[in-house]
């Protein structure tokens, strides 16, 4: 399965000027698949999609592309600004779609989600990313050469001399740069 977040931008080129394509999802056809065009702001239709497309995988159906149909609501990078490429009513037209608030309307018209689910939901969420990050912080570098011994299923001979040099820079680098 294969998913495409299609949020309407390329950096500061809009997405029908990238693709001559009417959709990304049009595209798995040239890749003999299925292609699906899902709303990507919608957690339940992706859910869906996402379950269909796996459950077809595993009884050996083949690979589905998802087009998840989205909108970037903020700048690309730290270095980007939106606003010289793309109007305030643009932008908030797409926020009355955001995800998280529109899966909040739904469970609470459901009547499955009410205001106390929300406090308790974020103070286990609080201490769930505290306790991740304090294990990330105590987490032991890895050594530089594990990057080959991962990067392949069965190890590569032609990697091997990069490896052993790298081992013997860090090797270097540690007893004070000599060698």
């Amino acid at each position: 399965m294969f998913v495409v977040n299609n949020n309407q931008w390329a950096i500061s080129v809009p997405r029908a000027l990238q693709c001559g394509a009417d959709f990304l999802a049009d595209k798995a056809h040239g890749a003999g698949i299925p292609g699906l065009k899902v709303d990507g702001n919608d957690v339940v239709a992706m859910m869906d999609a996402i379950t269909t497309s796996i459950t077809n995988a595993r009884k050996g159906k083949g690979a589905t592309l998802i087009e998840a149909i989205s909108y970037r609501l903020s700048d690309h990078t730290t270095a980007d600004d939106a606003t010289r490429y793309r109007s305030d009513d643009e932008l908030d037209t797409a926020w009355e779609y955001e995800p998280i608030a529109r899966l909040k309307t739904f469970l609470e018209t459901q009547g499955w989600w009410e205001e106390p689910n929300e406090t308790e939901l974020a103070a286990e969420s609080k201490k769930l990313i505290e306790e991740a990050v304090a294990r990330y912080l105590n987490t032991p570098p890895q050594a530089p050469e594990t990057a080959f011994d991962y990067l392949y299923e069965q190890p590569v001979k032609e990697l091997r001399p990069q490896r052993d040099e790298l081992i013997n820079k860090s090797m270097r680098m540690q007893g004070g740069g000599h060698g």
